[in-house]
């Protein structure tokens, strides 16, 4: 180019790259960790009965935990499984109708004073949003197991229930699908008996429908396989839409 660069062509070489900076997305959900008690469970340790004062909300930090009830008969009977980050115990009754369990050791729940949530909700619409779609969601959980409990087959229940935890475990990759609870968990939640739950594992297994990969994991590999014959749509994204 030497001496006879035009002024706009030198110009142009100084131009400089400008880095526009972005604040990170805010967690409304962050703002309530000053409120929060955190303890650790053992496998099967209660994080609260039924009729205990329901005085706090909580969120599952890690681990796993389970929502159960006794059946007048003396059944346990499973209606939700809690996975990190999923805020649970939001009633308006003022006792819980439902117990929760740890699922795994080293399970870890933030505990928040209800009221002082409560009044933080009224003060800041972001956080009031995010604890009415946390809400919204353990509804849309419900629904999800109405329409498993409604199928008529132990594969069509098993197919459907390892659907749903690999929508909901989506860090655990594509397909992937991680179990750390036990048959009986998986039995109590679908109403089936545990060993209906190995035995259709097993011949799941053996279709090539999924791959075991280790005690607790296992990878879809025909999703179309893990649906009753006359529903071949995405039943997950139609019963939380």
């Amino acid at each position: 180019m030497g001496g006879n660069a035009r002024p706009t062509q030198i110009a142009a070489l100084r131009c400089e790259t400008r880095l526009v900076y972005a604040p990170p997305i805010r967690d409304p959900l962050q703002a309530l960790d000053r409120l929060a008690v955190s303890a650790r469970y053992a496998r099967g340790q209660e994080i609260y009965a039924p009729d205990d004062p329901a005085d706090h909300w909580y969120r599952l930090t890690s681990g796993m935990a389970r929502k159960c009830a006794l059946t007048a008969d003396g059944r346990r009977q499973i209606v939700d499984f809690l996975l990190s980050g999923d805020l649970f115990g939001l009633i308006t009754r003022s006792e819980h109708r439902f117990a929760v369990e740890a699922v795994v050791d080293g399970t870890v729940v933030a505990r928040y004073p209800r009221r002082h949530v409560e009044r933080l909700a009224d003060s800041d619409p972001e956080i009031g949003r995010a604890i009415r779609e946390a809400a919204f969601e353990t509804i849309s959980r419900s629904q999800v197991r109405m329409i498993i409990l409604g199928r008529m087959s132990a594969q069509g229940k098993v197919g459907a229930f390892l659907l749903e935890m690999a929508e909901r475990a989506r860090d655990a990759g594509p397909d992937a699908v991680l179990l750390p609870m036990s048959r009986y968990d998986i039995g109590d939640y679908l109403a089936l008996a545990a060993e209906t739950v190995s035995r259709t594992l097993s011949d799941l297994r053996q279709s090539g429908a999924i791959r075991f990969e280790g005690t607790h994991r296992i990878r879809i590999l025909d999703r179309a396989a893990l649906d009753e014959p006359n529903d071949r749509e995405s039943w997950y994204s139609s019963a939380v839409a």
